[in-house]
């Protein structure tokens, strides 16, 4: 609508600057008509920085100041015309001093869900499996009132997260969605489990980055598969407990607590990082290795 209002503006113009050439020069009313035109549609620049805006605005006091005699000769029909085009010229480059470049600001769907499962439990043991995609995955102990506490922050529309229960056995599942197109911000998970309940533990992580905390928790077996990714884990020293680690490209950090041993049987291809203390006895393809501290190990 702006645009069209000034080319009639212009059209207005140039007729009358044609043909009633001297009434043009010498009736400044309609200068002044146009230049407060421009200069409405010049106004918005404040808001709105583009060199059309100042130009128009430029411009529009150009005919206001003409109008009134302010300048120091009446400008004829040619003169208005190369103002006019000198007007636009000039905001071009001057707009880029007044126009800073905002980074967009991309809105996430971030949503933070909480979840005490199961409900009603009175058993002594409990089977946990997660399975987690790009995600930064916590487990741990705490003193919480049912056995098992879940908190994501995901993005709804890059994940689909689910949880669900069946008796003894908790699955916790947080997957990126195959049609989202969008490059993915990682999700946090964090999982807390109830101190005094025996957990059987599964966990798979696919290009993620875990810290699984048994330290204070009963863990009667514990599997943990892991894709592409970085986890630290800290062993039980509430038992005796077997962790059994799967592992394709990914970097592993076993943590002892004190008058904490460990026995670790391999078999495969693994490049050690950081062993102290440690025996080594070969058994064909299989190794046994006791450690006292810590170590990590990259596959």
């Amino acid at each position: 609508m702006e645009g069209r209002i000034i080319l009639i503006a212009l059209g207005i113009l140039i007729f009358i600057s044609v043909l009633f050439n001297e009434l043009f020069v010498n009736f400044g009313l309609i200068k002044f008509f146009f230049g407060v035109v421009f200069v409405a549609f010049g106004v918005p620049f404040y808001k709105k920085k583009s060199a059309g805006t100042l130009g128009n605005l430029i411009f529009g006091a150009i005919l206001i100041l003409d109008s009134f005699r302010l300048l120091p000769s009446p400008l004829n029909f040619w003169q208005i015309v190369l103002l006019m085009i000198a007007s636009y010229i000039l905001a071009a480059g001057l707009s880029g001093l007044f126009h800073v470049r905002k980074k967009p600001h991309k809105k996430i769907n971030k949503e933070i869900l909480i979840f005490d499962i199961p409900p009603n439990f009175t058993g002594d043991s409990l089977d946990l499996s997660t399975e987690v995609d790009w995600s930064y995955l916590t487990v741990e102990s705490s003193k919480i009132d049912y056995p098992v506490r879940a908190k994501a922050s995901i993005d709804g529309e890059i994940y689909s997260f689910k949880n669900s229960y069946d008796g003894d056995k908790v699955m916790v599942n947080n997957k990126l969605k195959v049609s989202n197109v969008k490059v993915p911000r990682r999700a946090k998970i964090s999982i807390y489990l109830k101190e005094g309940i025996s957990y059987s533990y599964v966990g798979k992580l696919n290009v993620s980055d875990g810290f699984l905390n048994f330290r204070q928790i009963n863990t009667k077996d514990v599997r943990i598969e892991a894709t592409a990714s970085k986890v630290a884990i800290i062993p039980s020293e509430v038992d005796n407990s077997t962790i059994d680690i799967n592992s394709e490209v990914s970097s592993i950090n076993i943590k002892l607590p004190n008058d904490v041993a460990l026995v670790l049987n391999q078999i495969g291809e693994l490049n050690f990082k950081d062993l102290e203390l440690m025996t080594q006895e070969r058994m064909g393809r299989m190794y046994q290795l006791t450690f006292q501290r810590h170590y990590t190990l990259v596959t």
